[in-house]
């Protein structure tokens, strides 16, 4: 992996307590992979927005009250331990 060099400014408490958990030399591996994990959740998110309700309608579809009955059938078959 190729890696940049980028300049953030970061309030310094903040900045104190990603080096008390991360360690002043380990500082960018930290901020990397917790902005790497962020970006996924926007992406997940941004798809989801942009594909809601795009199953409404179709065959298969089940609105709110038809998918709880489902579950709750799905649930009462289980076998569950007495």
């Amino acid at each position: 992996m190729v890696m940049v060099r980028t300049n953030i400014t970061l309030p310094q408490k903040l900045l104190e307590q990603i080096d008390a958990v991360a360690g002043p030399r380990h500082r960018s591996s930290y901020v990397a992979s917790i902005i790497e994990k962020q970006v996924r959740r926007d992406l997940q998110k941004k798809v989801f927005e942009e594909t809601f309700g795009a199953m409404i309608g179709k065959p298969g579809w089940m609105n709110p009250d038809e998918a709880l009955a489902f579950a709750r059938e799905l649930r009462a078959s289980w076998d569950r331990p007495e």
